[in-house]
């Protein structure tokens, strides 16, 4: 544990000692929002100059495109681990440097144009103890006192099932200590209540990532940020983003309903194509996710959904090319499989299958996300099915 304290003791020093402007570039789900938060407000009260960038996936051509901003030093929160090696690549490319604080299944880089803080690399596990705004928060408040932005860290690590845990608690008791959080225990489990907004932690995950997907063209995202940084919530424009998704979700359901999912040996799987225009690529994990606990899904096949990716990215510009965003989920018995090393955790198959497409992937055990080009999803599948025949076959 110490070696990661240290890591980010060194990393803060440095990033303390620029005089130019840096890119914050973050996931546009409740981890990722929560992450640029308090990533903004800690460069705020040092006095570091900075422009938000929120992207949904990374990818060659999404990273040639943020790179070509021309920055000297370029910060991923939340995201950029497991496309390490695209970062890498850039900055060597650029003269410029990166700082990665990440909890996603690392690729392990050697460059010393990238600091590579994700809690992984040094023991611990990104699935169960510690979230991305969780690293993010142990990172800044290197760099300032933070402790009124801790109960942030709390919320995106709603996304880990179960208590809060390892390095989780540490934002947990500083949000707790300045009386932004209050524990409860409630069916033999914590729960956790953000005081002043008199909201659950889980709930305010699902609003946020309600404005950073739904709302990824209409500048969900960005307001989001400065929702957390003011420590307030506005009610209609979450109404809006949330039945704008409940909206979307029960069309995508129905028709579902009405044709099945597509069965491929190991995989079962769903395209909508352009059903969900207009809304963030997050939507289609989040639909997939919820998917994956009804009866139309199968519990021991692994469950794809695609939907068509839209080239603009707000405030980036447009990528090349046309791409398909998959999203690949673990049904509860793929997932004790996995969990049991009888078959491949969704990541690994999801990264290999993506670059054998010419697409690219990452991700954890039990979900996991891919962008590849338009028209070879039944590509993806094949080499996924090949890969988990290989598994179980050694």
């Amino acid at each position: 544990m110490e070696e990661y304290f240290e890591a980010l003791r060194e990393a803060a020093e440095e990033l303390r000692s620029i005089d130019f402007e840096v890119p914050i570039i973050f996931h546009d789900d409740a981890d990722g929002l929560c992450s640029a938060a308090i990533a903004s407000m800690a460069l705020d009260r040092v006095g570091i100059r900075y422009k938000l960038y929120c992207v949904e996936k990374l990818h060659p051509a999404i990273v040639k495109l943020l790179h070509s901003k021309g920055y000297k030093l370029y910060i991923y929160l939340d995201i950029g681990s497991g496309r390490a090696d695209l970062i890498v690549k850039s900055v060597e490319e650029q003269d410029s440097r990166a700082i990665i604080v990440d909890h996603h299944d690392p690729r392990r880089v050697e460059s010393k144009r990238v600091i590579h803080l994700n809690p992984e690399l040094y023991g611990f596990s990104g699935e169960t103890d510690v979230s991305g705004s969780t690293a993010t928060y142990l990172f800044m408040r290197e760099l300032s006192r933070l402790d009124d932005a801790a109960w942030m860290a709390v919320v995106g690590s709603a996304e880990i099932p179960g208590d809060l845990r390892s390095l989780n608690r540490i934002p947990l008791e500083d949000a707790v200590k300045v009386g932004d959080v209050e524990v409860k225990r409630a069916k033999n489990r914590e729960r956790y209540l953000i005081k002043f907004l008199k909201k659950p932690w889980n709930k305010l995950s699902s609003i946020l990532t309600a404005m950073g997907s739904v709302g990824y063209y209409r500048d969900g995202p960005y307001l989001a940020v400065e929702f957390l940084k003011k420590r307030m919530i506005e009610e209609d424009r979450v109404k809006e983003f949330e039945e704008l998704r409940k909206k979307k979700f029960n069309q995508a359901f129905a028709i579902l309903a009405k044709k099945g999912l597509r069965v491929d040996g190991m995989v079962q799987w769903f395209h909508l194509g352009d059903l969900f225009k207009g809304l963030g690529s997050k939507t289609v994990g989040t639909f997939t996710s919820m998917l994956s606990y009804r009866k139309t899904c199968s519990p021991d096949k692994y469950l794809i959904g695609f939907m068509k990716f839209e080239k603009n990215l707000p405030r980036i510009g447009e990528i090349d090319g046309e791409w398909v965003k998959a999203s690949i989920r673990t049904p509860k018995h793929v997932a004790d499989e996995i969990r049991a090393g009888k078959l491949p955790p969704a990541s690994n198959l999801t990264v290999k299958s993506a670059e054998k497409v010419g697409g690219s992937g990452d991700g954890h055990s039990f979900a996991a996300s891919a962008l590849i080009p338009a028209g070879r999803e039944e590509e993806f599948i094949e080499e996924f099915n090949r890969l988990i025949d290989d598994f179980t076959r050694s």
